[in-house]
């Protein structure tokens, strides 16, 4: 079997869309697949041992439908049985209406479908922490049965020359091997990708006034001009940080420099994906009409974050499309501060920084963060976790709770990578255990800690930064309370929820276990009953719930069954009272009482999803009761 892929354009989508090269071979070995790209992406393949043929497009020749039509005629006599379309665009219609192949895969559009055999379905909302991105393109494989694709994450493969190369040129500009070294994503593909150079400056120095790093600028010979006007703004002790004259003279050589990188933090682009496929971690600065939720792969949390305009002002963005957005950018940008993501700056570079010296505000050197240390525990804390595919937090929880002695996850047999991801953390013991309900995994993964005290978080629940150091501040001078409370700041689709009952929404996340046990007689909502006293902690829990409404109630769905089999239990009939009365009572609850009304629409939906949960709380009871007439019939 003979496959062609097409994908024009930017290097992102090409060493994306190389993804379906490495699956289609390692599910079928004896495929020939052939690529068909632009030539000036051409160096992110360069060794890639799961392309046979690299088919170039050269966009100046090749203008002109005539010209196209005679390229498409050329690429037909390759006789391919199978062409994957992951551009969809003018050049690659003609490709594929003049291919003879049997099997034309690509996206359904509106207008287009006939050109395919098989039009694959884009969804809105990311099912994982792959991104939509990566998700739409994997997606292509589904025609050719590849159902569960092997290979996830894009690969680069450098020689060791090219390694040593760059190993050399750091050698040659005296690189301070001893520090971790963060490249900076200086410009974007266009300007209207670029953060704006004197909010680039601010960050930048706020980087190197904080942490004690090497610095290097990603940017082309053409462009020092404006890498210059970076430079200029920033601070002496800064400037010192920063090897300005080392980059590479084309694509190869950036890689090659980007391999002996630790993390990249800024502009979104080729470089940002370039160096995840080297494996480096990333910071990204996304520009006010890129869609985040397509080029947001991998975010953990953790590893991988990033930052939007419309993660702080949803509102500048309603009924406005991408260009439209486009149009008006400088406007965007003007208020996209750095102080709107310094924070959350700061909590990834001290999450990927650790074990490096700080510098203080005054120049002066301090220790290692000694609070992020588990040695330095005083009291010993072992974490606990249910789960059931959770792989897009795993990542993120993990690294929470590195202050943990041991990790112990107890987990409902999931169909993700959960376990995958967990089991690679030598702290974890892994778990499967059948879910009846969640208070039994809770008391179930409490027996099995070999730590008095534990810690019991959520997988959708992030510590951030500060809560960290106050919990492990609390253990290194010896608790005052037997138990914690957290406060919780609630996220629905990204979005702070402020009100909605939720101002005050808190649970106990840490506690003794010989002086607390959940109550047995709850299925869900699980209850802590302490023996003890129980303390607050200062800093917030976030709560991050689901990025979209059927996710959210199909979640308060379950909860609903398993309270409606308490409600069994108790021997409770529903009435006229239980079926219409309280789903409208939770509603103005939610709505009204709780102030949903001031977080707008998405306080609406809140207060119509918890309604809708309450009336199949009561639809599910009577299901039950009816299944038991039924038996006894």
């Amino acid at each position: 079997m003979k496959i062609l892929i097409i994908q024009h354009k930017m290097i992102g989508d090409v060493l994306l869309t190389s993804l379906l090269c490495e699956n289609i071979k390692k599910a079928f070995p004896n495929t020939i697949v052939d690529y068909l790209i632009n030539s000036n992406t051409l160096p992110v393949l360069e060794n890639n041992p799961y392309i046979d043929n690299k088919i170039i497009f050269e966009e100046k020749e090749i203008k002109g439908l005539i010209k196209l039509v005679k390229f498409s005629k050329r690429i037909n006599q390759n006789q391919y049985d199978v062409v994957i379309d992951a551009y969809s665009k003018l050049q690659s219609w003609v490709d594929v209406f003049i291919n003879d192949a049997q099997k034309k895969i690509s996206y359904k559009k509106p207008g287009r479908t006939l050109i395919y055999t098989d039009n694959v379905e884009k969804h809105n909302e990311p099912h994982s922490y792959l991104g939509l991105a990566i998700e739409h393109r994997l997606a292509l494989l589904k025609p050719l049965g590849i159902e569960t694709p092997l290979i996830t994450e894009p690969k680069l493969y450098l020689t060791i020359d090219e390694i040593n190369f760059a190993k050399d040129l750091f050698e040659k500009h005296q690189v301070d091997t001893t520090r971790k070294t963060v490249m900076i994503s200086l410009l974007g593909s266009d300007p209207s990708k670029t953060y704006p150079l004197n909010k680039i400056a601010e960050m930048v120095d706020f980087i190197g006034q904080n942490y004690n790093v090497n610095i290097l600028f990603n940017y082309f010979p053409k462009q020092i001009n404006q890498a210059k006007e970076v430079y200029n703004q920033l601070s002496k002790e800064t400037q010192e940080k920063i090897y300005f004259e080392l980059l590479g003279n084309d694509l190869r050589e950036f890689i090659a420099i980007a391999n002996e990188c630790d993390l990249i933090v800024g502009n979104d682009g080729g470089a940002i994906n370039m160096s995840k496929a080297l494996g480096k971690k990333s910071f990204i600065i996304f520009s006010p009409w890129i869609d985040k939720k397509v080029w947001a792969t991998f975010e953990d949390g953790i590893n991988h974050t990033s930052v939007h305009l419309k993660d702080y002002f949803p509102e500048r963005f309603k009924k406005l499309n991408n260009r439209q957005i486009k149009k008006q950018v400088n406007e965007f940008y003007s208020v996209f501060d750095f102080e709107l993501f310094k924070d959350k700056l700061d909590g990834f570079l001290n999450n990927n920084l650790l074990g490096e010296q700080f510098i203080n505000k005054n120049n002066v050197e301090i220790e290692t963060k000694k609070e992020y240390s588990i040695r330095s525990m005083s009291t010993k804390i072992s974490a606990l976790l249910i789960t059931y595919n959770e792989e897009k937090n795993m990542r993120r929880y993990l690294n929470d709770v590195d202050f943990a002695d041991e990790i112990i996850i107890i987990d409902s047999y999931s169909i993700d990578k959960t376990e995958e991801i967990a089991i690679q953390n030598p702290k974890v013991t892994f778990i499967k255990r059948k879910f009846d309900n969640f208070t039994n995994q809770r008391n179930y993964g409490l027996s099995l800690a070999k730590n008095d005290w534990v810690t019991f978080f959520d997988a959708d629940e992030g510590i951030s930064t500060q809560l960290k150091k106050e919990i492990i501040s609390i253990f290194n001078n010896q608790p005052k309370f037997d138990a914690y409370f957290v406060y919780r700041k609630f996220f629905f689709k990204k979005k702070h929820i402020k009100y909605s009952g939720m101002q005050n929404d808190k649970a106990i996340r840490i506690f003794k276990k010989s002086k607390s046990q959940y109550r047995l007689d709850r299925m869900v909502h699980e209850i802590i009953e302490c023996n003890g006293e129980v303390g607050f902690l200062t800093n917030k829990l976030d709560h991050y719930t689901f990025d979209n409404e059927q996710e959210y109630l199909d979640k308060l769905n379950s909860y609903s069954s398993l309270r409606a089999q308490e409600l069994r239990l108790k021997g409770l009939k529903p009435s006229f009272y239980h079926y219409k009365i309280k789903p409208a009572y939770r509603f103005l609850n939610y709505f009204v009482m709780r102030l949903g009304f001031l977080d707008g629409k998405d306080g609406y939906t809140i207060a119509k999803l918890h309604a809708i949960s309450v009336a199949n709380r009561y639809k599910y009871l009577d299901e039950i009761y009816r299944k038991e007439n039924q038996n006894l019939g």
